[in-house]
């Protein structure tokens, strides 16, 4: 990597790598359009919100009371009432056929208790196979039981519902969580930064990240590669282009589509799917060109392990699944062990979905954002720089 970078080599060479990926009506496709697509497939199949799930009950009280909170589930856009139960013994078949999520059992004398001040008891049984889904079910059935009977019964009696709880419950499972209704006092909640609690405001973010990672870092691997697999690779290196040249040459095209992809996916993620951006565009994209720098380098570490395009696509996935994994796109860090969060503090991915997600969401910027973005330069600097001083040691 020695001498000065001379300018119209460089240019030259940053031509001929956009004439050679251009050039092929197929390759224009696959470099803007997959990040389209998964964007939007993306935005519809990464959802947990809870938005309806079959609910069984069984009614031993049959009052008025009962009738309306049944009424309050069913009408609250989260419930679809399945069947009526006359035994408990008939839910067990319901459940292991998954035709119920919730059960809830009302039991005889629920309106007499509650006018007349007494403790009263209702059961709740959440299918808790999948723990994040019956988390939020049981969520919902708390707010909408205190609802239901804040707003109708409030200023009439002080009572005690207890929720008999089995299954996925904000606390252990089969123990009792109660709350009191008290003349007077009214909880009022409100999500700060995500207001809807809508999935898609939380993932859609992180998928931007996971997108420009794919793009820049199989392309720039499989380029590199492309040239050695097809004995070009031989003629640069006895060619007066330096190996610095070289390596900008290859990177600069891939850098300006990763951006260009990153634009188009972000305007598709705001202006598409609705989720709102709260912060500086301009930051976010100085950003990504450090976090684009890791993905450059680990393209063209790629591509020195790699002697044909299908090792570097073994290679691009023994390291990208991993990454994905360990960012906390999907799965929080803090649940994961001390060994594998230690490994997280050397994953650029993790720093930047922390930036995405707080510029879209929080609307932050470089005074809450700077220690990710310092990581994020350390990290890309450090490994663009040893990436491309092993190339260029290949090269000469």
């Amino acid at each position: 990597m020695k001498g000065f970078i001379r300018i119209p080599v460089l240019i030259s060479m940053i031509k001929k790598e956009f004439a050679q990926v251009l050039r092929d009506n197929r390759m224009r496709g696959i470099l803007f359009g997959p990040p389209i697509i998964m964007i939007i497939v993306f935005g519809y199949a990464v959802n947990m919100d809870v938005n309806s799930t079959d609910l069984a009950v069984i009614d031993e009280d049959k009052s008025s009371m009962s009738r309306g909170l049944i009424e309050k589930f069913t009408g609250s856009g989260y419930f679809t009432l399945y069947s009526y139960l006359h035994s408990e013994k008939e839910l067990a078949s319901q459940m292991d056929n998954g035709n119920v999520e919730t059960f809830i059992h009302i039991k005889r004398g629920l309106s007499k208790n509650i006018k007349s001040g007494r403790t009263s008891e209702i059961q709740v049984i959440i299918d808790g196979t999948d723990s994040n889904r019956g988390a939020v079910i049981s969520a919902y059935v708390n707010e909408i039981m205190q609802s239901y009977f804040i707003d109708k019964y409030l200023n009439r009696v002080k009572t005690v519902i207890l929720l008999r709880s089995s299954g996925v419950a904000a606390g252990t499972p089969g123990v009792a969580s109660g709350f009191v209704m008290s003349k007077g006092v009214r909880v009022v909640d409100r999500a700060y930064f995500n207001p809807t609690l809508l999935s898609k405001n939380y993932f859609l973010p992180g998928i931007i990240g996971f997108i420009v990672s794919l793009i820049t870092i199989m392309l720039t691997a499989m380029s590199i590669v492309k040239e050695r697999e097809s004995g070009t690779m031989e003629q640069i290196i006895v060619s007066p282009i330096q190996p610095i040249e070289f390596i900008l040459g290859k990177t600069i095209p891939f850098a300006m589509i990763g951006f260009i992809d990153m634009f188009v996916v972000t305007i598709i993620t705001i202006l598409w799917f609705d989720v709102s951006f709260k912060g500086n565009m301009l930051f976010l994209f100085f950003a990504a060109f450090f976090y684009i720098l890791c993905t450059l380098a680990v393209g063209i570490y790629i591509s020195t392990i790699s002697r044909t395009q299908q090792q570097a696509m073994m290679s691009f996935f023994l390291f990208f699944i991993p990454a994905i994994l360990f960012s906390g796109f999907a799965f929080p860090i803090y649940a994961m062990p001390e060994t594998i969060q230690i490994i997280t503090y050397v994953n650029p991915l993790m720093y930047f979905i922390i930036i995405i997600r707080g510029v879209f969401l929080k609307g932050v910027g470089f005074m809450v954002l700077w220690k990710e973005l310092l990581v994020l330069v350390i990290i890309g600097i450090t490994l663009l720089y040893l990436s491309a001083r092993r190339l260029s040691r290949r090269m000469e």
